[in-house]
C-alpha cells in the first residue's frame, strides 16, 4: 500500500472518530484536536479536549496549589491532559493494521510519510466538516519526543486558518 492510500485511510479513520466525538461531547465546546503518534510511528490516536474539560481540570489541578500561567498553557495544549486521548480506537483499527505491515528499513523516511499523511488527513477532514470545525484548533503530535514542538507547529500552520494557527504558535510565549 502507498502513502496516498494510507493517508486516504487516516482521513476516512479521523472523519469517523471526529463524528463520533461530536455526538459524545455536542454539549461541550471542543476547542482542540490531534492525531498523535508514538515516535516508533507503530499506530496512531485521536485527542480532543473541551474548554469544559480544561476548566475541570485546572480546577482540579488548582486544590493542590494554584495554577501557574505555564500550568494553564500545558493543560491548554498538551493531548496527554485532555478529556479525551486514544478517542474511537475501534475507527483506527484499520489503518493501524496496514502501519503495522509498512516496510520501515528506512524509518525516517517513514516517520515523515506518516507525519506527512497524518497532516494531510487531519487537513481534508478539517475542510470536510468545514463550519464544525472552524474554531478547533487542529495539528499532529507525537507522544514524548523531543521533535514534538516543531511537528505540531508545522501541523497547525497548515491545518488552520491563521488566526488559529497564530494563537497556537504564540502558546509557549
Amino acid at each position: 500500500m502507498n502513502w496516498k492510500d494510507i493517508s486516504e485511510e487516516i482521513e476516512v479513520s479521523s472523519l469517523k472518530a471526529v463524528e463520533s466525538l461530536f455526538s459524545r461531547y455536542d454539549r461541550e465546546h471542543i476547542y482542540a484536536l490531534a492525531l498523535f503518534t508514538s515516535d516508533d510511528g507503530a499506530s496512531i490516536s485521536m485527542a480532543a479536549n473541551t474548554e469544559e474539560g480544561y476548566q475541570a481540570h485546572l480546577a482540579a489541578e488548582a486544590e493542590d496549589e494554584p495554577n501557574s500561567p505555564e500550568d494553564e498553557i500545558y493543560y491548554r495544549w498538551a493531548p496527554a491532559e485532555w478529556v479525551v486521548e486514544g478517542w474511537d480506537r475501534a475507527a483506527f483499527s484499520r489503518v493501524n493494521a496496514l502501519l503495522a505491515q509498512q516496510e520501515k528499513s528506512d524509518f525516517d523516511s517513514y516517520f515523515d510519510n506518516l507525519i506527512e499523511a497524518m497532516i494531510t488527513a487531519l487537513a481534508t477532514v478539517k475542510e470536510t466538516l468545514g463550519e464544525r470545525l472552524a474554531d478547533v484548533t487542529a495539528f499532529v503530535t507525537v507522544t514524548d519526543s523531543d521533535a514534538a514542538e516543531g511537528i505540531e507547529n508545522a501541523s497547525a500552520s497548515r491545518i488552520n486558518a491563521a488566526d488559529l494557527a497564530g494563537r497556537f504558535l504564540l502558546r509557549f510565549g
